[in-house]
């Protein structure tokens, strides 16, 4: 009965999430470096202080939910491929000294993603 209770309280993300959560992921780094452009010259009025805050608050929750991630190889990859901003290929390329294959690589990218949503929808 707990495990039910619990279930209810912490639902997974659904695969809709989990293609959103990508998505967002993928638009981090441009939105980074948009929010550091305002850090260095401030909004100036009501409509680029509203895009500020915007930025703000997008950036502070993918960094909060990849913070969140448990697994450390995870956590490394999903950082190095979309808080960095690096390529797939990229990807694939830093960590294949890890001995594993493409799909681990893939698996572990997956994983984060799946983390990611989770913790999105709690937060």
């Amino acid at each position: 009965m707990l495990v039910m209770q619990m279930c209810e309280l912490f639902p997974e993300a659904s695969e809709m999430d989990i293609t959103r959560t990508k998505a967002l992921l993928k638009q981090y780094k441009e939105k980074k470096h948009k929010l550091e452009h305002f850090n260095k010259k401030p909004p100036e009025n009501d409509q680029q202080q509203e895009a500020y805050s915007k930025l703000i608050t997008f950036t502070r929750l993918i960094e909060t939910a990849v913070d969140q991630i448990l697994e450390p190889d995870v956590k490394t990859v999903l950082e190095y491929r979309f808080i960095k901003g690096n390529s797939r290929a990229a990807t694939m390329l830093r960590f294949s000294g890890w001995n594993c294959c493409d799909k681990t690589i893939d698996r572990k990218i997956l994983d984060g993603i799946e983390s990611v949503a989770n913790t999105i929808l709690y937060l």
